[in-house]
């Protein structure tokens, strides 16, 4: 079995994730529950051009404190000018399964779902640099030899992605395009070099995508492409090689297979490169919020159209002009617990951006024991 290496902070400390205002940081420096921009030593160290170890993205995570992403635990007092720069752990380890057999990253480690403090579809934004460094392309060859990035997935350990099903067996492999290797770490499809809008001086890029070729395709056995209400739309694929992890490629996390998932209403993210509305594809990868529908409000709508939703699948969004569309099939919708989790993989729509039609997700946390039963070392 080939070890996978992480830096974990030495000091796993949750107790700072707090709806008190009063916490303490990771190096155990009493502090204060502040916006991060209010904190004084963490704009000094954690500068907008800074390129983030892993060490110090733990630190960022481990920092997060009461419900809101944004605030972190500042040793400054209430955005007093008093600097207190962190002090970062520094050590490396190498990462052990946390059960026998589990080759899954580990939220409660920060192995999975990191996310800087960021500020910076259809309906959509671009996102930052490194923003969903979990997000993955999946290239195709048409017949005449035309090659276009189709769909989406999740990386969810160094080897596997997490897609839908219906990307890797569909009447378009059956006539002859080819599913060909997947991507990650891309920002924008259209540069040779990912960077952001700073001065040549000042600007940040980001690490080349990664491409990899694939060992094996891995459909949920319940999946029919030719039912007209498809369920267990899930599928994996095991990359032919592993992959490096870095700032801008690192998996997100499953949910736990008990978890309830987010209430209706609740606001959760979809992310990809498909339509924006304004022309096919995205070059740059896109992000957007949408609600949590109910689910029978769902069942009853697409009965409509006479689909049945089943209870492992999930709906979202049905607002006008913001939704998951064509290419971003495959792709996560997250939640962040505080990491990141990937609650849902886009499986289908009515059109796109229609108000009133929830897109319909495959619920992850459904599955979450099948893919434990199929990833290996």
């Amino acid at each position: 079995m080939r070890t996978a290496l992480t830096i974990n902070s030495l000091i796993v400390y949750f107790g700072v994730v707090l709806c008190q205002e009063a916490c303490q940081t990771p190096d155990r420096l009493e502090g204060v529950c502040i916006q991060h921009h209010e904190c004084h030593s963490f704009n000094e160290y954690f500068t907008p051009d800074r390129i983030l170890s892993r060490d110090e993205l733990n630190f960022l995570q481990q920092s997060q404190c009461g419900l809101d992403p944004t605030h972190v635990c500042c040793p400054d007092g209430k955005g007093s000018s008093t600097e207190q720069v962190p002090t970062l752990p520094l050590t490396t380890t190498a990462f052990t399964p946390t059960a026998s057999g589990d080759i899954l990253p580990n939220p409660r480690n920060l192995e999975c779902g990191l996310d800087q403090l960021s500020d910076r579809i259809i309906g959509g934004t671009d996102t930052s640099l490194d923003e969903f460094p979990w997000f993955a392309l999946l290239k195709y060859v048409s017949k005449n030899g035309v090659e276009a990035f189709k769909c989406g997935g999740s990386l969810i350990n160094r080897r596997y992605v997490l897609t839908a099903a219906h990307c890797l067996d569909n009447k378009y492999l059956d006539a002859g395009e080819r599913f060909v290797n997947v991507r990650l770490g891309e920002h924008d499809t259209a540069m040779e070099l990912d960077c952001d809008e700073g001065s040549e001086v000042n600007r940040t890029c980001a690490d080349p995508p990664q491409n990899f070729g694939f060992e094996e395709i891995i459909l949920h056995p319940g999946f029919d492409k030719n039912d007209r209400s498809p369920q267990h739309d899930i599928a994996l694929i095991r990359l032919d090689q592993d992959a490096v992890l870095n700032q801008f490629v690192s998996p997100v996390c499953l949910p736990d297979a008990t978890f309830a998932g987010s209430p209706t209403g609740r606001k959760v993210t979809i992310a990809g490169f498909g339509h924006t509305g304004r022309k096919r594809f995205s070059g740059i990868k896109q992000k957007a919020k949408v609600p949590i529908i109910d689910q029978e409000q769902c069942r009853q709508k697409w009965s409509n159209n006479k689909i049945t939703i089943g209870d492992k699948q999930m709906c979202a969004g049905a607002e006008f002009n913001i939704d998951s569309c064509t290419g971003d099939s495959g792709g996560p919708l997250m939640s962040q617990q505080p990491n990141w989790i990937v609650e849902g993989i886009v499986s289908y729509g009515y059109q796109c951006g229609l108000e009133g039609w929830p897109g319909v997700y495959t619920r992850v946390s459904s599955y979450v024991d099948w893919i434990r039963s199929v990833v290996r070392a």
